[in-house]
């Protein structure tokens, strides 16, 4: 991996519209410049100097591209970076509503729609396995920005790996960015191990549950918050037993959308949560163009939560590679060309990453013992050679120092000229005795003077004093005035301390306004409208629907009108008794039901228009998928008949070259003819040809399993919605074909419908029937959906156990904690 000169990389990724701008946007042939050109405001006045046309070039973008495709591209070489121990972020940039969650978490009912996390996971513990010789620990944190308070998404796991005495739902107020020699981390926030696939997927749905999530105008489902997801990544080599090993993380970013309060009409709280985002945006972007200048010496990184927690992630040692998400249309142009612009500004910013290489000290303890005990053995052999005996390499004993003392007190009493030089531990042994025999002798030194003289301290008043009333005489060497009296004392002058000021009292916290109660107010409705309410059976609710046939006893709307209605005109009373008869007769045209099948025709064109164009685009594709298999499938069988050929042509040659006899070379191997080669060859290429394509084959079975899975969802989708609308449309009418299976709607010619199974199954039944169907085409989206059920399942328990809310729920207003992964009551019909 090239670590020199390289930049942060920044791809653009438009988001899937209808109302693309084509005439404003212009997407060059290279595929990595776009032009854009805006139009003159009138309303700014005539003197308008404003910038018009842009020129933006980055690395590449997307447009009208899946999900596999952006992630091959942008995040694929990344995950693998981070298995050698290279740092990797990702962060998705935009306005509100361009794409950014979906890019990075994806749509998570949707296993084809997943995003660049849930297929990084996939990527690295699939790789993970492929690296048998290694070592590997994933673990895995959650972190949410809100208004300045970070939060942990995972705080409320039964256990967390680095963490474990932590309280469930860590407050804002305790978690805290610090930073060490390894980098920066979080105080407080709880990593969790993930063993497997499924693990870190269940972690990453927890997480998700959790996010703030509110709407308004631009966006139904936006996010309130920046939430940052990273994997911890440990490597250690299970065949060296060294002390190094490798560690990495990789941070996917999920910014905030950028907001125009005039165009998303945010108010009140949701108002305050834009101001925070765009504010902690703005001091981003602040740091991205220190980071980009060379002169610049100061970079701010702690000006927000969000750039202090990002300080090792933004270019430096760490692979970064930003996502703009942009929404090409007329109405959002403008935040087109910001978007833009920062991601311009992101390109500047230097990018040299390295291998995070760390020792482990009980390791490296070890192996430097082994290497002490080894070069020992090594002198003790040079040693040996060179006659020197009796020498040791350990540390002094106490009999050992003992001796050297001797030996120096001897050297300085004269009685010994010379000292003997044998290793380094003898040499330090003679300075240390040489030190303590200094120290001795200083002592010894000042014990004897004390005997004779009275030492006096002239720095210290008191034993002048003293010494001066004992009759002794004292040089005065000071310049004061006047002799000192042995009884007097000194007062000091207390400094003047200034009276603090009164505080202010303590205002008390204004009490939270209470959420308004929506009151609905009944609306009491006279027996007219109810008589006319009771006679349609399609106007009324669901719980009150009766089965009437025309000739069937009801009750008389013109009886109860005649019974409690007040006196009026005869003029009035002929009116409405000709509404009613009007009435009268309209209802009995409509309880006249159709035909299930000339029903069915007029469904499809109306209310089942939408789900039959999907199910006729499922179609197509369908026998297109099948096409290419059997033409694939032929051409597989072809090169077998070509490979089944060169194997008997080459069992030929090899005959015809042991009948004339083998031909070898020097080093005794067999000469073949060139013939004999050339097919040995073709046979080679002819069955890597056969196993690309049945690779192909095997991936296009694949395909063509799930659109039929999707047809048939389709198809029932489309019977049951027809179901359910002819019920309520014709409600309690005798009909020899309770549903639509039973006059052959929706099935294939000579297919039976299984209408007990169906009859018998409920909704969460039929889900989960599908599902599992789902999975045995796709095996490899298992553990994605399993982890699905399984938080699900979690949030459901939770929910009927009465838990308790969380000891850091936000104030009241916050937009409310959506479950955006709960299962559907049918899987969509999505391809």
């Amino acid at each position: 991996m090239s670590t020199k000169n390289r930049k942060v990389r920044v791809w653009g990724r438009f988001r899937p519209t209808s109302n693309f701008a084509k005439e404003n946007i212009e997407i060059l042939g290279d595929g990595k410049t776009v032009n854009v050109h805006l139009r003159k405001d009138p309303k700014k006045g005539v003197v308008n100097n404003q910038i018009l046309d842009w020129s933006f070039k980055l690395d590449g973008f997307f447009n009208n591209v899946d999900q596999d495709f952006v992630y091959n591209t942008v995040a694929a070489d990344i995950v693998s970076g981070s298995i050698d121990g290279y740092n990797g972020t990702l962060m998705c940039y935009g306005q509100t509503g361009a794409g950014k969650t979906f890019t990075m978490t994806g749509a998570t009912e949707s296993y084809q729609h997943r995003g660049l996390i849930p297929r990084a996971i996939s990527q690295l513990f699939r790789q993970i396995e492929d690296r048998l010789e290694y070592s590997n620990t994933v673990r895995v944190s959650y972190l949410e920005i809100y208004n300045e308070g970070m939060f942990d998404l995972l705080g409320n796991m039964p256990e967390a790996a680095w963490n474990s005495n932590k309280d469930p739902f860590t407050s804002p107020e305790h978690m805290v960015v610090t930073e060490n020699q390894d980098g920066v981390f979080v105080k407080g926030l709880s990593c969790h191990l993930a063993q497997n696939e499924e693990e870190a997927l269940n972690l990453l749905f927890e997480g998700e549950t959790n996010r703030s999530i509110a709407a308004h105008q631009l966006n139904k489902q936006s996010s309130r918050s920046h939430c940052i997801f990273t994997i911890y990544l440990e490597s250690r080599s299970r065949t060296q037993s060294n002390a190094k090993y490798t560690v990495s993380k990789v941070n996917f970013v999920d910014l905030a959308g950028s907001e125009r309060l005039s165009k998303s009409k945010s108010e009140g709280k949701t108002k305050e949560e834009a101001l925070y985002i765009n504010k902690s945006l703005s001091f981003l972007e602040q740091v991205v163009i220190a980071l980009a200048s060379r002169n610049r010496d100061h970079v701010p990184f702690r000006q927000s939560k969000l750039t202090h927690y990002l300080k090792d992630s933004i270019g430096g040692n760490c692979n970064t590679l930003l996502v703009a998400n942009m929404w090409a249309e007329k109405a959002q142009l403008e935040e087109t060309v910001s978007t833009l612009r920062f991601a311009t500004r992101m390109m500047c910013v230097a990018s040299e990453p390295c291998v995070n290489e760390v020792y482990d000290p009980a390791l490296l303890v070890k192996k430097l013992q082994r290497e002490i005990q080894h070069l020992k053995s090594e002198l003790a052999m040079h040693d040996t050679l060179t006659n020197r005996s009796l020498i040791s390499y350990d540390p002094l004993s106490e009999q050992q120092k003992y001796e050297i003392k001797s030996q120096v007190r001897r050297f300085l009493s004269g009685e010994l000229d010379e000292l003997d030089t044998i290793n380094l531990q003898q040499i330090l042994g003679t300075y240390n005795s040489f030190k303590d025999l200094y120290r001795e002798l200083e002592k010894e030194v000042e014990a004897r003077i004390r005997e004779k003289f009275v030492l006096l301290n002239k720095a210290d008043p008191q034993s002048i004093v003293m010494a001066q009333q004992a009759g002794m005489t004292v040089a005065d060497d000071s310049s004061g005035v006047g002799d000192l009296e042995g009884s007097s004392f000194g007062i000091g002058s207390a400094t003047r301390a200034s009276k603090a000021d009164q505080s202010s009292v303590i205002q008390l916290k204004k009490r939270e306004r209470e959420r308004k109660k929506i009151s609905v107010a009944g609306s009491v409705m006279s027996p007219v409208l109810s008589g006319k309410r009771s006679s349609s059976p399609a106007q009324s609710n669901k719980g009150e629907r009766k089965a009437e046939s025309p000739g069937g006893e009801k009750l008389d709307a013109s009886k109860d009108f005649e019974t409690t209605a007040s006196p009026v005109s005869s003029a009035e009373n002929l009116y409405r008794a000709e509404k009613i008869q009007k009435q009268k007769t309209e209802e009995a045209h409509f309880n006249t039901p159709p035909s299930r099948t000339s029903a069915f025709e007029d469904f499809k064109m109306d209310r089942g228009s939408e789900i039959n164009r999907i199910l006729i685009e499922n179609k197509g594709i369908l026998a297109s998928k099948k096409k290419e298999y059997s033409d694939l499938a032929n051409q597989i069988n072809n090169i077998k008949h070509s490979i089944d050929e060169a194997r008997g042509k080459l069992e030929q040659l090899k005959l015809m070259r042991e009948a004339d006899g083998p031909v070898l070379n020097e080093d005794g191997d067999i000469i073949i003819s060139e013939d004999e080669f050339l097919e040995i060859q073709r046979l080679k290429d002819l069955k890597i040809d056969y196993r690309t394509r049945y690779d192909e084959l095997h991936k296009l079975k694949t395909e063509v399993v799930y659109c039929q899975k999707l047809v048939d969802q389709c198809r029932l989708k489309l019977i049951q919605e027809f179901d359910n609308w002819y019920s309520e449309s014709f409600l309690g009418q005798a009909d020899e074909h309770p549903t639509s299976f039973n006059v052959g709607l929706g099935t294939k010619p000579g297919i039976a419908m299984p209408i007990t199974s169906l009859a018998l199954e409920d909704e969460q039944e039929k889900f989960e029937h599908l599902q599992y169907e789902m999975l045995m085409s796709n095996p490899d989206s298992a553990a994605y959906y399993n982890a699905k059920m399984k938080t699900a399942k979690r949030k459901v328990f939770g929910i009927s156990m009465g838990q308790q809310p969380s000891s850091y729920s936000r104030q009241p207003g916050t937009p409310t904690m959506s479950i955006r992964n709960k299962p559907p009551n049918m899987l969509q019909v999505q391809y």
